[in-house]
């Protein structure tokens, strides 16, 4: 092969994001996680910085027509796609783009549409911009994604669902969808009113036998009514010289993007940028295709490998990107446990929960690497699993379990203020609300704690007891016990927590996005969450470049409300799935009378 792609870089110590990320990241322990890759640059590219850096003076620089030109041909030649360089804003990356694109079509307090599991700064497009997130789930069916368009269908109809964000290529599922599924997106979307914001960020790395359409070729109208996102980074792999290409047909939405662009105080691209950019669409061609190759190779080579040694792994047929999904639920541990199963192996792919709660037990590992690297990760993950497995051997399988109406609760043996290594089976008398919170000095378990005490004695009158446990020592409960009518259970280690399932939020952002509470703190801008206790009490712990302790409070701590009967038999569960995701009244009555 005339380029070289069996190379290993070592990337240590020079800020490379993805391997200052990985413990102990080295040529024999490459982290295949955040999508950049692990071959040296297409060297036409190299050149062309090269002569910049040699002959030019770096100030100030702008889009000339010869680079206008070398993205309207590449388009053109490689997608079908006849655009106009007016139609182009350029801006630092897609990321920003989302986030400017959100600003300049929605309104604060708009809904916008994520089909999920979804690349997850998504969600912070939305976020930041005081928007909210409405999820369509894609349709799982036996390792092949769908769009649920009767879904997607009902999301558009509503008033405040002003846009989509979209990606095709999809991130991290990997497919590639096709023209006639685009097109009932775009119909979708154009008879309700709403914008696509269209990531097509991997849209050149389409892998042999599929066929990428640009969305907005598939009609007239939809051509009015979207902003298609590219860019040569992830083709190239030149993400750090921030060059992203956003073509905007319609210039009312244009220059609102534009506007936004520039409150945000973007302007130009760094100077090597435009060369390097020039020269990807001009001369790097035949790289290109010489890099599908091995995309499409150590594909096979994992599918391969899972199918000979974890046939129970199901890998997703990879159409796009390099990024392959691995679905490894069938493995039988949680998510926790796997991707803590893979840190302490020196494996760093990225897990699965990060796209969001749909992508729970799921892995996506980057395959733009050497095959060598590819063939030392997954042996580490052999290893990994089997040694997991003989500890169960040998240990016993950890017991995990969410709960649901009807389940038996088992093993709920604790200790409290009031005694230690009370077992719950044997004291329960009355149907028992069971409030998993976070930790005493919490703010949001204060709260908790305040509602609970003004609602225990109707609770008490109708016959239900209520306890509540926290990740705090007995000590530390001890001295609020008096003030509390209900037993405070003590959990530091989390025990409970984790053999029941109450997980904590993949994320800040899935942490407070949705939550009600979050949402009328800050109104219409998020910035006003920056003020709040809320942050103050987390921003030591998360912002700290200190390792934690694997034992304490945990600060994404999600809360649970569970009631059980006196045959320890549960009556209602309700997993909180934001901060205060907390259950209504009515159905939390229902479910303590056990109807």
């Amino acid at each position: 092969m005339p380029y070289d792609f069996t190379s290993v870089p070592d990337r240590s110590d020079c800020g490379s994001a993805k391997w200052d990320a990985a413990k102990g990241a080295s040529t024999e322990c490459v982290p295949l996680s955040v999508a950049d890759m692990e071959f040296p640059t297409a060297p036409p590219i190299v050149r062309a910085i090269e002569q910049v850096a040699k002959h030019d003076i770096l100030g100030y620089t702008h889009a000339t027509n010869r680079y206008y030109d070398a993205v309207c041909g590449w388009m053109k030649r490689k997608h079908n796609f006849d655009i106009q360089k007016e139609w182009i804003l350029t801006t630092p990356g897609v990321v920003d783009a989302l986030a400017v694109l959100v600003d300049a079509v929605t309104k604060p307090e708009d809904e916008v549409i994520i089909l999920t599991p979804v690349y997850y700064p998504f969600d912070m497009a939305v976020l930041a911009k005081s928007r909210h997130m409405l999820y369509s789930t894609l349709l799982n069916n036996n390792g092949h994604y769908e769009i649920d368009f009767r879904d997607l269908e009902e999301k558009a109809k509503r008033p405040r669902a002003t846009a989509l964000l979209f990606c095709n290529p999809h991130n991290p599922v990997g497919r590639v969808w096709t023209k006639d599924e685009l097109k009932k997106v775009a119909d979708i979307c154009c008879d309700n009113g709403v914008f696509i914001i269209d990531d097509e960020i991997h849209n050149d790395l389409i892998l042999p036998g599929y066929e990428h359409t640009v969305m907005a070729t598939v009609s007239d109208r939809v051509l009015d009514n979207i902003a298609v996102c590219t860019a040569p980074s992830k083709t190239f792999n030149l993400a750090g010289l921030q060059c992203s290409n956003i073509i905007i047909p319609n210039a009312l939405s244009r220059t609102k993007a534009l506007a936004c662009s520039l409150l945000n105080m973007q302007s130009q691209l760094n100077i090597f940028a435009y060369a390097a950019c020039i020269a990807a669409y001009t001369e790097c061609d035949e790289w290109l295709e010489e890099l599908l190759t091995v995309i499409a190779g150590n594909a096979a080579y994992v599918t391969d490998f899972m199918a000979e040694n974890f046939p129970e792994i199901q890998v997703i047929p990879l159409e796009g990107t390099y990024l392959l999904w691995l679905d490894m639920r069938a493995l039988d541990i949680t998510h926790v446990e796997l991707r803590e199963m893979l840190v302490n192996a020196g494996l760093y792919l990225d897990n699965g929960e990060m796209f969001g709660a749909a992508g729970r037990g799921f892995q996506r590992i980057n395959l733009a690497c050497a095959r060598t690297t590819l063939g030392k990760a997954m042996a580490r993950f052999k290893n990994a699993v089997e040694e997991v497995r003989a500890d169960w051997a040998q240990n016993g399988k950890p017991y995990h379990k969410t709960l649901q109406k009807g389940d038996i609760l088992e093993h709920f043996v604790y200790d409290s203020p009031r005694g230690g290594q009370i077992d719950l089976a044997k004291r329960i008398r009355k149907t028992t609300l069971l409030v998993f919170s976070r930790y005493f000095e919490c703010e949001v378990c204060q709260q908790t704690l305040k509602t609970l005490k003004k609602v225990y004695p109707v609770l008490r009158a109708l016959g239900y007891d209520v306890k509540v446990i926290m990740q705090s020592t007995v000590k530390t409960l001890s001295s609020a016990q008096k003030e509390y009518p209900f037993e405070l259970i003590a959990d530091p280690q989390a025990k409970f927590y984790d053999a029941y399932n109450i997980f904590e939020a993949d994320s800040m952002v899935s942490m407070i996005a949705g939550d009600k509470t979050v949402e009328k703190m800050i109104g219409a801008d998020i910035k006003g969450l920056l003020d709040s206790d809320l942050v103050k009490d987390m921003a030591d712990s998360l912002l700290s470049t200190e390792e934690k302790p694997k034992n304490g409070p945990r600060e994404l701590q999600l809360s649970a409300f569970i009631a059980v009967d006196k045959h320890m038999q549960i009556t209602y569960a309700h997993y909180c799935r934001t901060m205060a995701d907390f259950p209504d009244t009515k159905s939390l009555l229902k479910g303590l009378k056990g109807s």
